[in-house]
């Protein structure tokens, strides 16, 4: 944002610019808002899913385990 400073101190003429800086900050911090909530939905559905299988509506399954045969 110190570039964008400097714009707004060289007047009016920098306006067009400095919109177009805003709107690149606002497209990169959607994206970021947009990854956050995808992390956090992700783990309210692993919650869940642990919940249920401590509970024993479902068994435990795991990916990242192989089952014992």
């Amino acid at each position: 944002m110190k570039e964008y400073l400097e714009l707004c101190l060289q007047g009016e003429s920098t306006i067009i610019l400095r919109k177009e800086m805003l709107a690149g900050k606002q497209e990169a911090l959607r994206a970021s808002i947009k990854e956050l909530e995808d992390s956090v939905a992700y783990i309210d559905w692993k919650q869940n899913f642990y919940d249920e299988v401590l509970s024993g509506k479902r068994p435990y399954v795991s990916n990242l385990i192989r089952a014992e045969e």
